[in-house]
């Protein structure tokens, strides 16, 4: 996909609740490819690289993360880049109506083969029913010659379905580009006209400019009526011919005589973003423009056209007293109904009616048992509110990076999820691997509106890090011979269970001899093991346990050092959050999730083998960490007891706190490496060979 390499249009020329996630290979689960890559993943959970999955996303979240240029990240070098942009025009004109006209004109150079090749194809979507487009002109530029206008039947439009997911009123642009060559540019002008609002009373306009390209020559330009309340917020643009620079307060400081703003912008290298980011949004050149008086304002316009949707209709009133009826209270009630939904309303990006910001209505949802977030919203506050239980939609952005909001309201959110004031909950039922009560890592900690409500503007709680902690229980046997046999408990508390349910549930029965091999195999472990479920103790908990018998797990047994590893990692890979902490500088905001991990492991060593070194021990108190580790001896026993927990309660830190936590965080790093010197005793061998 090349639309990566410039802005597009706003995020609302998209439809809302886009897939977060890409779709379950053929005859997987669907909530399995929804988490978290450390979380999901099998590889992840050993020991070896930890690192994200490739992810291809579907072509139309593909478009929407490149509009905003915050959700996906590109890899290029630093420099030059393969596709440098010589110029690029965006005029929008805004009406009274809110509707808006925008002119895109772009000329983009293939530095080399692979730029030629990223650029060979360019595509533009838009709404049929909300909006036209009209290509103006599409034109190959050959590094030697004139301009060569594209032939008519390369230039294609298709309908409805984008990536295998369904978008019935979706149209799809796609020029190509034949026989391009390093050097060669292409040429690109199209006009989109918004012609009917997202939302009633407003619009908003929000364009990134992404460092993954040199840009030479930018302009935007924005005409509007000077009547309108236009609210205008930037960063990195120039002020064009002299201008005020555009004010980030919520009011317009840069309207001229004829309504008028320009912006430049150009950049002479190409940038690669750092890593672990967070709100890395506001470090990245943009133009956000909105009519909306305020976030309520954007709460109250949805509400418009969600609110009739969610009515109850006689089949949902006799559902809510079948599946809730005899509930003891509110509580259990709405937690039935929630159940219900997750189960039974298959969650899919299929966009039908009036637009991506609102729902079909309830009743349709419930004949139909699927639907995407509104849908899933609407059904579920009709369920509720037959039950006498108030509820209210909450618009969120549903990613894992972005945890705060614009300076002015636009429309930023991709999700909706439901909030039950009477029980102060936050419910997402699209997720059907997550229990009554917990939120998705990426619904959890984000700004949000809950429409229904005055105040609107809200966020969702991030869960204190002991309740979804995880404990890792290890016990390592070494044998003379240098073999070894290592069990690994996992056992992971809310969200955590979760990840563990599904960590089953992806190897399941048939494969678990499978994955003991490949992972016994990739430590470079002859051998074998199992994998088994743990017996549930307690409520919100889940367990899995990994038995090694390992062969050579000792290579040289007349001396050497032995870890304190346990066979897998689980849900948090401990040593990976605390290697994040490696950059001497940060410039933007990092993410610091809360976690907690509780370790209990035993290395059992013959008496031959005597230990030289035994690690010291360890404790951290500062702000938003605590680290203990403690080893002790008992005979020819060696235990390493350690706890840590980082309460970030907002699951980011700027640079500044950053800094605060990398000393601590290092020596943390450092402290996982503590091992056992061990030599072997050829006396203790001699009277252990001579035993009966």
């Amino acid at each position: 996909m090349t639309r990566r390499i410039r802005s597009t249009t706003s995020p609302s020329s998209w439809p809302r609740c886009l897939p977060r996630c890409r779709p379950p290979p053929a005859g997987a689960s669907a909530r399995n490819a929804c988490v978290r890559w450390w979380r999901s993943a099998t590889s992840s959970w050993t020991n070896g690289p930890h690192r994200p999955d490739s992810v291809t996303l579907p072509f139309a979240r593909l478009l929407l993360a490149t509009s905003l240029g915050i959700t996906a990240q590109w890899a290029h070098a630093d420099g030059q880049g393969h596709v440098r942009a010589l110029r690029e025009r965006t005029d929008i004109v805004i009406r009274a109506d809110h509707t808006v006209e925008q002119t895109v004109d772009y000329t983009w150079r293939a530095v080399d083969a692979t730029g030629a090749g990223t650029l060979g194809q360019q595509y533009v979507n838009w709404d049929a029913r909300r909006q036209t487009m009209e290509l103006l002109a599409a034109e190959t530029i050959p590094a030697s010659g004139a301009p060569i206008p594209v032939d008519p039947s390369a230039i294609q439009v298709q309908d409805g379905i984008l990536g295998g997911v369904s978008f019935p009123e979706k149209r799809l642009l796609q020029v190509t580009f034949p026989q391009l060559a390093a050097g060669d540019a292409i040429r690109l002008r199209y006009r989109l006209v918004q012609k009917v609002p997202e939302l009633p009373g407003g619009m908003s306009h929000v364009m990134f400019l992404q460092d993954d390209v040199i840009r030479d020559d930018t302009e935007i330009t924005v005409r509007y009526p000077r009547a309108l309340p236009l609210k205008v917020a930037q960063y990195g643009l120039a002020p064009a011919h002299g201008q005020p620079a555009a004010a980030t307060d919520g009011t317009d400081a840069n309207a001229n005589a004829s309504g008028t703003l320009r912006w430049r912008y150009r950049s002479t290298a190409t940038g690669t973003a750092e890593p672990n980011a967070a709100n890395g949004w506001a470090r990245t050149p943009h133009l956000m423009l909105s009519t909306f008086a305020g976030w309520q304002a954007i709460a109250d316009a949805y509400e418009q056209g969600a609110a009739p949707k969610s009515a109850a209709t006689p089949a949902i009133r006799a559902l809510a007293d079948e599946v809730a009826g005899k509930a003891a209270d509110p509580k259990e009630a709405a937690r039935l109904l929630y159940d219900w939904v997750r189960a039974n309303v298959r969650y899919v990006a299929n966009y039908v009616g009036d637009g991506g910001w609102v729902p079909n209505d309830a009743g349709t949802v419930l004949q139909r048992r699927y639907g995407d977030c509104k849908d899933h919203v609407a059904l579920l506050e009709a369920l509720l509110a037959a039950r006498g239980i108030a509820a209210s939609p909450v618009l969120l952005r549903a990613d894992g990076e972005n945890f705060t909001l614009p300076d002015i309201p636009v429309m930023w959110f991709d999700h909706a999820i439901t909030y039950v004031p009477e029980l102060d909950l936050y419910l997402d039922s699209t997720d059907d691997a997550m229990p009554f009560g917990l939120l998705p890592d990426n619904d959890a900690g984000k700004p949000a509106l809950a429409t229904r409500l005055a105040p609107a503007q809200r966020r969702t709680p991030l869960p204190e890090a002991q309740a979804f902690r995880v404990e890792r229980k290890v016990t390592l046997r070494v044998a003379l011979d240098g073999s070894a046999e290592r069990v690994t408990d996992i056992v992971g508390h809310g969200r955590n269970a979760v990840a563990v349910r599904q960590f089953i549930d992806s190897v399941d029965a048939g494969g678990m001899a499978d994955w003991v091999r490949r992972t016994m195999a990739s430590n470079g472990y002859e051998g074998d093991g199992s994998l088994e479920a743990l017996p549930q103790a307690q409520a919100g908990a889940l367990g899995v346990r990994f038995t090694e018998r390992i062969r050579n797990y000792v290579s040289q047994p007349e001396a050497g050092v032995l870890s304190f590893l346990p066979g897998m990692n689980g849900p948090v890979p401990l040593a990976g959050f605390a290697g994040r902490f490696t950059e001497r500088e940060r410039q933007y905001d990092a993410r610091c999730e809360p976690f907690a991990v509780e370790d209990d492991m035993t290395i059992e060593l013959p008496a031959a083998m005597q230990v030289l070194y035994v690690p010291k021990s360890l404790s951290i108190r500062q702000d938003g960490l605590d680290y203990d580790a403690t080893y002790s001896r008992d005979g020819t026993r060696y235990r390493l007891a350690r706890r840590v927990v980082a309460g970030n309660p907002r699951g980011w830190c700027t640079p500044q706190e950053y800094q605060a936590l990398r000393p601590a965080m290092n020596r943390i790093s450092r402290a996982m490496h503590g091992r056992l010197v061990f030599v072997l005793d050829d006396t203790e061998v001699a009277t252990a060979t001579v035993k009966p």
